[in-house]
Order: structure tokens, then sequence, then C-alpha cells
């Protein structure tokens, strides 16, 4: 299964209230994207698992997720998106933002 398949699973079983299945399928969409070394869906799909683990409330296993996320540069501006949001979830996890 490739990187988008498992994120579309993910969304799917996040639509039924499955929110450990959807974190094994956007943890399997993090593996697919490395091991297709496409950057732009590994930054999707670790913001995805961050949001994730933000959502159960669970913020010092988001962290990595989100911190690598910021890291990301990609000169087309393709994540750029992706970097902001993962910026702003970081700055309200430590209390900058609301």
């Amino acid at each position: 299964m490739k990187t988008l398949e498992h994120m579309q699973r993910a969304r799917e079983l996040l639509a039924r209230g499955q929110d450990e299945l959807a974190e094994s399928a956007l943890s399997d969409a993090v593996d697919a994207a490395v091991a297709a070394e496409n950057l732009v869906l590994l930054t999707q799909a670790r913001l995805a698992l961050g949001e994730l683990m933000l959502e159960q409330g669970r913020q010092e296993e988001a962290l990595p997720f989100l911190q690598a996320v910021v890291r990301t540069e990609i000169a087309d501006g393709s994540v750029d998106l992706e970097v902001k949001r993962a910026a702003h979830l970081l700055r309200q996890i430590r209390g900058i933002e609301p």
C-alpha cells in the first residue's frame, strides 16, 4: 500500500472513530513515504500523525513529528502550509498562542 492509500485509510478510520487503527495507518504512511523518498508526503503524514496525537492529549508524543515538519524545507514551497500549521501547533503546546 502506498502513502496516499495509507493516509486515505486513516481518514476513513478516523471517521468511524477507530483512532488506534488510524494511528497505525498514519505510521504506515510515514514509513511508505520514507521508503518512496517522498518528502512532501512524508511531511503531510507526519503532520497528520502529530495532529492526531495532539487531539488525543498526547503532546509529548506529537512533538517529534511536529518538530520534524517544522524543520522541512522544500524550495518550491510545496509544504509551506504544513510547516506553518505545525509551527502554530507547537506554539500552542508551549502556551505561546491560543
